[in-house]
């Protein structure tokens, strides 16, 4: 209970931060406009669509798992909040798992946010040449959801005071859903068809094991905000993730081609020791139009998951002597 009012609190300060709320619209605008940048390449306009619109993703999600990570602890030791809980019967591996819990669902619902315009987007495709036809259902569908969370936002923010952002994401997820949910039983002349076509699980898939990845730098921010702030804290995990992306290139050969147990272990020692982000990349299967299993979907996130709690744990332990009072520094 302790841990479920605790996380519950900090969602709320995640999603109510400025940065969240325009970092994820800035996302998906670029979503929006992105069959109009990708529709003069050279090669596959559809595929360059998708490569842009999951890098988007990836990018806005490091930035918020950083951004949030280190809001949820090193803010609150700058700012002495964290004494009102730890004073508390709260001991700190419960706080660290509420504040981790509640970054998790905040990142949670800004990459649903995105993966569902993501799947619009994609769905509507680039169009290319002057003949091809707009998908008016994902146009009028998409655009009607957008219009009336903003109004109905705006007018709670005036006449109830209401948070605009927390409102309009709450607002705004469940129509934008049903926008996609609703277009998904029309083709693009408004005719009556079979549910789904057009929409790609295999997208689904992508983004979720993207999600993955976000939730384990989260994790390797909640450890380092326990000792430094935002900037630094962001910088680690650039690095990490841009050494996770080839981290295979850079050691697998040396474990492949040790010449001896002894150096086969120390190299998969240090394998071992930066999460492989490669897992979770799926750009070169959607690009191939590759099935991704179940079975590869469970097992990167068993993968996942042991990063996290060895993350959690190293947090703990970087914590658990961490000076929070008056003097504390980073």
């Amino acid at each position: 209970m302790k841990i479920y009012a605790i996380a519950k609190v900090t969602f709320l300060q995640v999603i109510r931060q400025p940065i969240y709320g325009v970092l994820l619209l800035l996302c998906l605008g670029l979503m929006v406009l992105a069959p109009s940048l990708t529709m003069l390449t050279m090669d596959d306009d559809n595929k360059m669509l998708q490569d842009l619109c999951l890098s988007t993703i990836l990018v806005a999600g490091v930035v918020l798992a950083a951004v949030a990570g280190s809001e949820a602890v090193s803010a609150e030791i700058e700012d002495q909040t964290i004494l009102t809980i730890i004073s508390k019967p709260v001991n700190r591996l419960e706080l660290l798992v509420a504040k981790f819990l509640a970054v998790m669902a905040a990142l949670a619902l800004a990459c649903t946010f995105m993966t569902v315009t993501f799947l619009m987007v994609l769905r509507h495709g680039v169009m290319w040449a002057a003949y091809l036809e707009r998908d008016w259902p994902i146009i009028v569908f998409g655009l009607s959801a957008a219009v009336i969370t903003l109004f109905v936002a705006a007018i709670g923010n005036y006449l109830f005071d209401w948070q605009f952002g927390p409102a309009a994401l709450g607002i705004g997820l469940p129509l934008l859903s049903a926008a996609a949910v609703t277009a998904g039983f029309f083709d693009k002349s408004w005719k009556i068809q079979s549910f789904g076509q057009g929409y790609s699980i295999e997208v689904v898939s992508a983004c979720f094991l993207l999600l993955l990845a976000i939730w384990v730098l989260a994790a390797v921010c909640i450890a380092c905000s326990t000792r430094l702030p935002v900037v630094r804290t962001l910088l680690i995990a650039v690095v990490i993730l841009c050494l996770g992306m080839v981290w295979d290139y850079l050691v697998l050969a040396h474990v492949q081609n040790a010449p001896s147990d002894l150096a086969r272990a120390g190299w998969s020692a240090l394998y071992a020791l930066v999460p492989n982000f490669q897992i979770f990349w799926m750009l070169d299967a959607l690009d191939l139009e590759k099935h991704i299993s179940l079975t590869y979907i469970l097992f990167a996130a068993g993968y996942a998951a042991t990063y996290i709690l060895a993350m959690l744990f190293l947090a703990y332990a970087l914590f658990l002597d961490r000076q929070v009072g008056a003097a504390a520094k980073f």
